[in-house]
């Protein structure tokens, strides 16, 4: 198959003009299909890819946040219905344990809340302001080094990291969540908040917060001061981290240091190896 994509598919026996990546997942045999396209507002075309994968009976991988979001419900029952796996590890926070630590080690705890920074480009941006520079100038050094996409908005306006809220609310509840839901704020105008954290002995952090509630959970994502002995304070540039709130195990803090995407790949390998488990 690799093959096959190296050479733009025409050393495929079944090779047409503008053959894509349904006809792969249709008239490929295969047992798993890894979804990787960007995420987007209405989940294509990484819906139509993740629904025909389980519709023909493959496992699917994915770290598309899109689908995620949009059709949480749709796709878990469609899994669920034919048996087969259906990850997304990757989804929130590349490498950093999130589903995997809930379904292996707090099975028989309640998670009361969650918060977390799960957006390095942000996370990035905040200490370079820290340092002195303006938003607009550490928004163009996070490009030029490489931690944000030239197409910025959904990373400074808080709609990656409340997209990967929903995604977690959602598997905790059931699929009732949306975007809508989430009182989302960027870091535009961080600026001020951050100075006058620095004069109080604080910092500034995009946090994502989800309190618990079966019947509406609570998601925001907002720029919160922070106190320095607070562990979120020691998450600084790219890394990510979240603390889980349970009502037996209490509190639970895990970070990681996200270096390059050959880490979200290796979450992504990690799902891959499930699905033949």
């Amino acid at each position: 198959m690799l093959k096959n994509k190296k050479e733009d598919w025409r050393g495929y026996q079944n090779y047409r003009d503008g053959y894509g990546a349904l006809e792969a997942i249709n008239l490929i045999e295969s047992d798993v299909v890894i979804e990787l396209t960007p995420s987007t507002n209405d989940g294509e075309p990484g819906l139509s890819h993740i629904t025909a994968a389980l519709k023909r009976g493959k496992d699917v991988v994915t770290a598309n946040k899109g689908p995620m979001v949009v059709a949480y419900s749709q796709l878990t029952e469609l899994a669920n219905s034919s048996n087969h796996k259906l990850l997304y590890e990757a989804t929130v926070s590349a490498q950093l344990p999130v589903f995997c630590l809930l379904d292996s080690c707090f099975i028989v705890d309640k998670v009361e809340k969650i918060e977390g920074i799960f957006n390095t480009t942000t996370n990035f941006i905040i200490g370079e302001i820290e340092k002195g520079k303006t938003f607009d100038e550490a928004l163009k050094y996070a490009i030029k080094a490489g931690w944000a996409e030239t197409n910025y908005s959904d990373d400074v306006d808080g709609v990656d990291s409340a997209r990967k809220m929903v995604i977690l609310a959602n598997r905790i509840y059931g699929g009732k969540s949306r975007l809508q839901d989430v009182k989302m704020t960027g870091i535009r105008d961080v600026g001020k908040m951050v100075h006058e954290s620095k004069a109080i002995g604080m910092k500034v952090k995009l946090l994502c917060e989800l309190i618990c509630d079966p019947d509406k959970p609570l998601m925001s994502v907002q720029p919160r001061m922070v106190p320095l002995n607070d562990p979120f304070a020691t998450v600084n540039e790219g890394s990510m981290g979240i603390r889980y709130t349970f009502k037996n195990s209490q509190k639970i803090f895990i970070s990681s240091q996200f270096l390059s995407p050959r880490q979200a790949a290796y979450a992504v390998l990690n799902d891959l190896v499930k699905t033949d488990s």
